[in-house]
């Protein structure tokens, strides 16, 4: 019996702890997830297929800022809303089209990898267009939620051939990272990116 309170007890004390510290342990889970890596100028920014609208944006500031000459869109699946608009574009090409389109890029400055369906796929393309190009240093740039597994994912792949591989993420536009827990957007966000880690981890 007394075995049994001790344990009541202690349940209800961790149970109390994570209530009153609730706050701080969602932010350390979200603050893990990004990575953010000094900024540098680079032969090219890789713009990972997902999420157009915040990439494309983020991408278009660091041109602005001269930080490089080229970017290379990545993503062979079509977007969901697409489909039903019967718009047969990739995310490759939903990136070039925003970034020519509404950010005056120009367009040979935009290149497209119309494959890769995952973050894996997706650094083995990247990869070969940078050997291919002579590339030694590049910004890869995704989600800010999904920075740690690019970056997982990436480097070990890159920079044994000798490229730097630097990460970026762009903020979200649905949600701030910083309390993503008040956000519908943003518990899907680190929920899904969590999941991801453990597949990632059990597969690789």
């Amino acid at each position: 019996m007394k075995k049994r309170y001790k344990f009541l007890l202690g349940l209800l004390v961790l149970l109390l702890v994570a209530v009153l510290f609730r706050t701080t342990f969602y932010r350390m889970a979200g603050d893990w997830l990004i990575v953010q890596d000094t900024l540098e100028q680079s032969d090219a920014i890789f713009l990972l297929g997902g999420g157009a609208f915040d990439r494309v944006d983020e991408t278009a500031k660091l041109l602005e800022q001269g930080l490089a000459a080229k970017v290379i869109c990545t993503g062979a699946l079509v977007p969901d809303i697409l489909k039903v608009l019967k718009v047969e574009y990739m995310e490759a090409e939903v990136s070039r089209i925003g970034l020519v389109d509404n950010y005056n890029i120009p367009g040979e400055v935009v290149d497209t990898l119309l494959s890769g369906t995952s973050t894996r796929e997706e650094s083995e393309l990247v990869l070969a267009y940078c050997l291919e190009h002579d590339f030694k240093t590049v910004i890869i740039l995704s989600s800010s939620f999904h920075t740690r597994r690019v970056n997982n994912v990436f480097k070990p792949l890159l920079e044994p051939e000798g490229i730097k591989v630097i990460i970026h993420g762009a903020p979200s536009s649905q949600y701030r990272e910083s309390e993503w827990w008040k956000f519908e957007a943003g518990m899907i966000m680190v929920n899904n990116e969590y999941m991801k880690h453990l597949y990632y981890f059990l597969k690789y």
